[in-house]
């Protein structure tokens, strides 16, 4: 009776469940980082990883590991444009970066393993993507997307993608047969109308000239499937309309997409105990995969913030927050990755982010000397003393959109 306990705690649970000793790898990796007594991890893999090629470096190193190495501590170590090694040590920030980056491009659109609906873009498998990638390798990059996904759950990086209800029902292990008609809505709003028309059809279903068969669009060409045996032999009648209507949707909704959503669930199960996933609902399980939609509440952040020579009083802090404020939603989610490499708030919001957000002073002499920088192991933003809210809002855009890597620095 998972419902009988409120959000916070089974996320708390889930935490303990899937961490060793209730903290992350990368939490566990600070604490090193800091206390030389510490015991140094056995089960370390060293991850090198171009940043102007993540995909392919990710899919290249990830893909082969094996269910124990991925569980445990990956250590991040990126190489410029020119090949050279970036100067920075892996506490935690670069594979966090490296998994945010990585995740970003594995469920994009351009990857073509997803889709997303018309309405509110949120994803599924593409039920064509052996024809984007071949029969052969389509199921082992749904596998892949499926281990990156569960270590991001096992490590509590949240991530970008939102998917659909059913696919989340279909990674919980609680696929709804019976909603299949209205899960098709969010798929293919026109095909819901159109079928919902024919169960109310008061006339003569057989004028319609159906049978048990579909035709799709499959990149500009039309396919046909029988929806069962010599299904375009079968006319739709009166008395089978309803079987039709539910052939069809199952067809859509689980036929054409089973192999790349089992293939996703393994890949989740080798870093995952999929059990512990059906103690949340669908939304719920959005909300610990991406954290809530508005990726930054400001207030929240503010409440939860730690300050490095500054005071919480302090004029240059005051500015920082009122910029904040102006920020559109992407900046601010972009200087939250910036500084913390994910870049959305924990499920349990900033009081979970550990360690906290913190602002270090930087102080400066003219606004030219420096731009802000970020420690992403410890979530640090370095902010130096600009003179104006102006100017510390243009700096802040510079150094979030740079792309840069240690070189910023």
């Amino acid at each position: 009776m998972p419902f009988a306990l409120p959000f916070r705690a089974r996320v708390r649970l889930f935490q303990e469940k899937v961490c060793p000793d209730g903290q992350s790898n990368a939490r566990a990796e600070e604490i090193r980082f800091f206390d030389a007594s510490s015991p140094r991890p056995t089960d370390k893999t060293i991850v090198r990883v171009r940043r102007s090629h993540v995909l392919d470096d990710g899919l290249d190193r990830i893909a082969g590991l094996s269910p124990a190495a991925l569980k445990g501590r990956l250590s991040v170590a990126f190489v410029d444009d020119w090949g050279r090694a970036e100067a920075g040590i892996d506490a935690g920030g670069l594979f966090k970066e490296f998994w945010t980056e990585l995740s970003g491009a594995a469920f994009s659109m351009d990857f073509g393993l997803f889709k997303t609906t018309a309405h509110d873009g949120l994803l599924f498998p593409n039920p064509d993507s052996a024809f984007v990638h071949g029969e052969r390798d389509h199921l082992r990059l749904f596998h892949f997307l499926g281990r990156v996904l569960g270590k991001a759950l096992r490590e509590g990086i949240t991530i970008q993608p939102r998917f659909t209800r059913s696919f989340l029902s279909f990674v919980r292990g609680d696929f709804n047969y019976v909603t299949l008609l209205e899960d098709l809505k969010s798929l293919d709003p026109d095909l819901h109308r159109n079928l919902k028309f024919l169960q109310l059809y008061d006339g003569d279903v057989a004028d319609l000239g159906l049978d048990f068969s579909v035709s799709f669009d499959r990149f500009g060409e039309c396919v046909t499937a029988n929806l069962i045996p010599n299904g375009a032999d079968v006319e739709v009648t009166r008395a089978n309309r309803h079987a039709y209507v539910q052939a069809v949707a199952k067809f859509h909704m689980v036929d054409r997409l089973d192999a790349q959503s089992r293939a996703f669930v393994g890949g989740l199960g080798d870093v995952v105990d999929l059990a512990l996933l059906r103690r949340f609902s669908e939304p719920e399980l959005q909300l610990l995969i991406s954290g809530a939609e508005d990726a930054v509440d400001v207030d929240d952040l503010k409440a939860h913030a730690r300050y490095e020579g500054y005071l919480p009083g302090d004029k240059h802090v005051k500015r920082f927050w009122a910029a904040l404020r102006s920020l559109r939603p992407a900046d601010r989610a972009a200087l939250l990755k910036f500084v913390t490499a994910c870049e959305r708030a924990p499920p349990l919001g900033f009081a979970a982010l550990a360690p906290p957000f913190t602002i270090r002073k930087v102080p400066i002499l003219r606004d030219a000397d420096k731009l802000p920088t970020a420690s992403t192991c410890f979530n640090v933003l370095k902010l130096p003393t600009y003179s104006s809210e102006a100017v510390l809002r243009a700096r802040l855009l510079t150094s979030v959109h740079s792309g840069a890597g240690f070189d910023l620095s």
